[in-house]
Protein backbone atom coordinates (compact mmCIF):
# COMPACT_ATOMS: atom_id res chain seq x y z
CA UNK A 1 0.00 0.00 0.00
CA UNK A 2 1.44 3.38 -0.94
CA UNK A 3 1.75 6.27 1.50
CA UNK A 4 1.70 10.01 0.93
CA UNK A 5 4.83 12.08 1.45
CA UNK A 6 4.52 14.67 4.20
CA UNK A 7 5.87 18.11 3.35
CA UNK A 8 8.56 19.63 5.55
CA UNK A 9 6.03 22.28 6.69
CA UNK A 10 3.69 19.56 8.00
CA UNK A 11 6.57 17.75 9.72
CA UNK A 12 7.58 21.03 11.40
CA UNK A 13 4.01 21.67 12.55
CA UNK A 14 3.76 18.15 13.97
CA UNK A 15 6.78 18.82 16.18
CA UNK A 16 4.75 21.57 17.88
CA UNK A 17 1.76 19.32 18.52
CA UNK A 18 -0.18 20.36 15.44
CA UNK A 19 -1.94 17.59 13.57
CA UNK A 20 -2.36 18.03 9.83
CA UNK A 21 -5.25 16.59 7.83
CA UNK A 22 -3.90 14.65 4.88
CA UNK A 23 -5.63 13.44 1.75
CA UNK A 24 -5.46 9.67 1.46
CA UNK A 25 -3.86 7.71 -1.34
CA UNK A 26 -6.09 6.17 -4.03
CA UNK A 27 -5.49 2.73 -2.44
CA UNK A 28 -6.60 3.96 0.99
CA UNK A 29 -9.71 5.50 -0.57
CA UNK A 30 -10.66 2.42 -2.61
CA UNK A 31 -9.73 -0.27 -0.08
CA UNK A 32 -10.53 1.44 3.25
CA UNK A 33 -13.17 4.08 2.34
CA UNK A 34 -10.93 6.86 3.72
CA UNK A 35 -10.72 10.25 2.01
CA UNK A 36 -8.78 12.11 4.71
CA UNK A 37 -6.56 11.19 7.64
CA UNK A 38 -6.21 13.34 10.74
CA UNK A 39 -3.39 11.73 12.70
CA UNK A 40 -4.49 8.08 12.67
CA UNK A 41 -8.18 9.05 12.47
CA UNK A 42 -9.87 8.18 9.15
CA UNK A 43 -12.61 10.33 7.59
CA UNK A 44 -14.88 9.50 4.65
CA UNK A 45 -16.37 12.55 2.91
CA UNK A 46 -19.39 12.54 0.61
CA UNK A 47 -20.82 15.63 -1.11
CA UNK A 48 -24.48 16.01 -2.02
CA UNK A 49 -26.06 18.56 -4.39
CA UNK A 50 -29.11 19.48 -2.34
CA UNK A 51 -30.25 20.57 1.13
CA UNK A 52 -30.24 17.98 3.91
CA UNK A 53 -33.86 18.55 4.96
CA UNK A 54 -35.09 17.90 1.41
CA UNK A 55 -33.16 14.64 1.34
CA UNK A 56 -33.58 13.57 4.99
CA UNK A 57 -31.23 10.59 4.76
CA UNK A 58 -27.69 9.48 4.09
CA UNK A 59 -26.81 7.03 1.33
CA UNK A 60 -24.17 4.33 1.06
CA UNK A 61 -23.49 2.60 -2.27
CA UNK A 62 -24.95 -0.90 -1.98
CA UNK A 63 -24.46 -2.65 -5.35
CA UNK A 64 -22.73 -2.24 -8.70
CA UNK A 65 -23.61 -4.32 -11.73
CA UNK A 66 -19.92 -4.50 -12.72
CA UNK A 67 -19.18 -6.49 -9.54
CA UNK A 68 -16.76 -4.01 -7.95
CA UNK A 69 -17.00 -4.13 -4.13
CA UNK A 70 -19.08 -1.32 -2.71
CA UNK A 71 -18.88 0.85 0.39
CA UNK A 72 -21.67 -1.15 1.98
CA UNK A 73 -19.87 -4.47 1.44
CA UNK A 74 -16.63 -3.06 2.89
CA UNK A 75 -18.42 -1.59 5.92
CA UNK A 76 -20.23 -4.86 6.67
CA UNK A 77 -17.01 -6.88 6.22
CA UNK A 78 -15.13 -4.61 8.65
CA UNK A 79 -12.78 -3.36 5.92
CA UNK A 80 -13.82 0.29 6.16
CA UNK A 81 -11.21 2.13 8.23
CA UNK A 82 -12.89 5.54 8.34
CA UNK A 83 -13.95 6.51 11.86
CA UNK A 84 -16.45 9.14 10.69
CA UNK A 85 -18.54 9.72 7.62
CA UNK A 86 -19.15 13.37 6.78
CA UNK A 87 -21.96 14.12 4.33
CA UNK A 88 -21.72 17.66 2.98
CA UNK A 89 -25.08 19.02 1.85
CA UNK A 90 -25.64 22.52 0.45
CA UNK A 91 -26.88 23.81 3.81
CA UNK A 92 -25.02 21.73 6.41
CA UNK A 93 -22.72 18.86 7.25
CA UNK A 94 -24.13 15.61 8.65
CA UNK A 95 -21.49 13.71 10.63
CA UNK A 96 -22.04 10.04 11.46
CA UNK A 97 -19.78 7.65 13.35
CA UNK A 98 -18.96 4.55 11.31
CA UNK A 99 -20.21 2.35 14.16
CA UNK A 100 -23.68 3.87 13.79
CA UNK A 101 -23.74 3.33 10.02
CA UNK A 102 -22.53 -0.26 10.42
CA UNK A 103 -25.19 -0.98 13.07
CA UNK A 104 -27.93 0.42 10.81
CA UNK A 105 -26.75 -1.69 7.86
CA UNK A 106 -26.50 -4.85 9.98
CA UNK A 107 -30.06 -4.29 11.25
CA UNK A 108 -31.41 -3.46 7.76
CA UNK A 109 -32.47 0.00 8.92
CA UNK A 110 -33.38 2.02 5.85
CA UNK A 111 -34.08 0.91 2.30
CA UNK A 112 -32.32 0.12 -0.96
CA UNK A 113 -33.04 2.02 -4.16
CA UNK A 114 -31.72 1.68 -7.73
CA UNK A 115 -29.86 4.85 -8.75
CA UNK A 116 -30.76 6.84 -11.86
CA UNK A 117 -27.84 5.32 -13.78
CA UNK A 118 -29.54 1.91 -13.55
CA UNK A 119 -26.13 0.34 -12.84
CA UNK A 120 -25.83 0.92 -9.10
CA UNK A 121 -27.99 1.02 -6.02
CA UNK A 122 -27.65 2.76 -2.68
CA UNK A 123 -28.82 1.99 0.84
CA UNK A 124 -30.66 5.00 2.32
CA UNK A 125 -30.77 5.56 6.09
CA UNK A 126 -33.04 8.33 7.45
CA UNK A 127 -31.31 10.86 9.73
CA UNK A 128 -33.85 10.20 12.47
CA UNK A 129 -32.81 6.51 12.63
CA UNK A 130 -29.04 7.00 12.90
CA UNK A 131 -26.72 8.74 15.34
CA UNK A 132 -25.48 11.95 13.73
CA UNK A 133 -24.49 15.55 14.32
CA UNK A 134 -25.60 18.45 12.14
CA UNK A 135 -23.35 21.45 11.59
CA UNK A 136 -24.95 24.34 9.74
CA UNK A 137 -22.91 26.19 7.12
Amino acid sequence: METRQISSKVKTDMHYGQVAMLTTTPDQDIQQNKDYILGSFGIAMRRRRFNADKYGEISIRATRLNGIRTEMAKILAGECKANLYIFEFLDCFIICPLSSIRAALEQNIGHEQINNDGLTSAWYIPFKLIEHWRILK
